[in-house]
């Protein structure tokens, strides 16, 4: 059995604390609960940002964490 890349499944972040149903799904992860290959997935444009934070200022994004 081979392992399921997160990233194949999910395909937006969403906003930190976000309970949508597309997050209880697995389609969307909220920013918080985003694993460390989502975020580089994230910053390299490969998921889209729902986030609502504009990743150009990565110092902002780290300390709305």
């Amino acid at each position: 059995m081979t392992a399921i890349d997160s990233n194949e499944i999910v395909s937006t972040i969403d906003p930190a604390g976000c309970n949508c149903d597309d997050c209880l799904r697995g389609v969307s992860v909220p920013l918080h609960r985003a694993d460390a290959s989502q975020l580089n997935a994230l910053l390299d444009g490969h998921l889209a940002n729902a986030t609502g934070l504009d990743f150009s200022d990565i110092e902002a994004v780290l300390d709305a964490l």
